[in-house]
């Protein structure tokens, strides 16, 4: 439609809306935003296009609603509302197609992701079985790689909150080193949930809930050493999160530079963040885990915390990537929830003897050093 046939279009409608009695604002907006429509879906979409489209089209409504005789103060509004719904037309319907394309990608990354968990699942009992028909030792050799594989993996199986809780029940159970062994649980946790996929501000918060709520759940079911576990996982997720943000600027050479300008976003509110997810687990946690959680969220926002110096040097070298880029150019679903409660079981076990280890061999350098330093004197 040219832009003359549509301002004849706009005054034929106008004065068969007048003879009918139904010359509203409402029927004035529905007459210019159909003419507009029309006259937008013949050019070749430029935007520069529009403004004589949209001009041509109010000034059209104007000459027909006085030559129909009515009061053009009260429908110009009606007309104004019209040509601009019509010149937007093409592009509503432009966005909508591209909102519905990447509502069909969402689905298919979250298939995908499904069946990646699922291959990742079948692949190791492939190997489970494999050792199965070995010798002892080498069998459970076999049995230990795939159960640290699946330690790995846990937030790909959707296992991570409940590892973390096996895990820190476990640790209270022992009775040993508890609050030691909960950071390097609930650290070990995060910094692996973080590096499973593309590091985002949204999983940040999302996995530091999981693991800290995991952590206090399990202490106040068990009813103990709630205080200490709710100082573990603070400092644990937090220490997560730092060893996650280091390595955030060398991946970030594989990114495109919208994927890169987003990572910077992301860092830059990552502290913002974990206190706001620290008061969230505080308000649904029982008095002692909230008293300490929201202390602690308090003491770190007024002093310089050790995340908030790793996401500054993160946020400063991926700004750097992005001025160099700009030279150039749910969870996925498991098994049965009583068979992922096992496995929550066993790598909550390892996930302590691991821990454990490390802290016995920090004990074992502290001792080694203190008794070199007595020889010495």
């Amino acid at each position: 439609m040219s832009e003359h046939q549509m301002k004849d279009r706009i005054a034929e409608e106008l004065k068969k809306a007048k003879e009918a009695g139904q010359l509203t604002t409402e029927k004035v907006r529905e007459i210019v935003t159909e003419a507009v429509s029309a006259a937008v879906d013949k050019t070749k979409g430029g935007v520069e296009e529009l403004r004589p489209v949209v001009k041509d089209a109010v000034a059209a409504a104007v000459e027909g609603l006085k030559d129909a005789g009515t009061d053009v103060k009260e429908n110009v509004e009606g007309a104004v509302e019209g040509a601009i719904a019509g010149a937007r037309s093409r592009g509503d319907q432009a966005v909508e197609a591209a909102r519905e394309e990447l509502r069909k990608l969402e689905t298919r990354l979250e298939d995908e992701k499904t069946r990646l968990a699922q291959g990742v699942r079948e692949g190791l009992e492939g190997a489970k079985e494999a050792g199965a028909a070995l010798p002892g030792e080498v069998k459970e050799r076999v049995e230990s790689a795939v159960t640290d594989i699946k330690l790995k993996s846990t937030e790909l199986l959707g296992l991570t909150k409940e590892t973390v809780k096996e895990g820190v029940k476990q640790a209270i159970e022992s009775g040993k080193d508890v609050k030691e062994t909960v950071v390097h649980i609930t650290s070990d946790a995060t910094e692996k949930a973080l590096k499973e996929g593309r590091f985002r501000a949204g999983k940040v918060k999302e996995i530091a809930e999981k693991v800290m709520s995991g952590a206090v759940e399990a202490a106040e079911e068990t009813g103990k050493e709630v205080k200490n576990v709710a100082l573990g996982a603070f400092e644990g997720v937090q220490k997560g999160i730092a060893s996650a943000v280091e390595s955030v600027g060398e991946r970030t050479k594989a990114f495109l530079r919208e994927d890169i300008a987003q990572t910077k976003k992301d860092l830059e509110a990552i502290e913002d963040l974990f206190i706001e997810t620290t008061r969230k687990v505080a308000r649904r946690s029982g008095e002692v885990a909230k008293g300490v959680l929201d202390g602690l969220a308090d003491q770190t926002k007024k002093t310089t915390s050790v995340l908030r110096e790793k996401t500054r040097h993160a946020a400063e070298a991926t700004a750097q990537r992005l001025k160099e880029a700009g030279k150039v150019t749910t969870e996925a679903a498991g098994k049965a929830a009583h068979v992922m409660a096992e496995e929550a079981k066993v790598l909550g076990k390892r996930s302590v003897d691991v821990a454990k280890g490390a802290i016995s061999g920090m004990l074992k350098g502290a001792r080694d050093a203190l008794k070199k330093g007595k020889e010495e004197e």
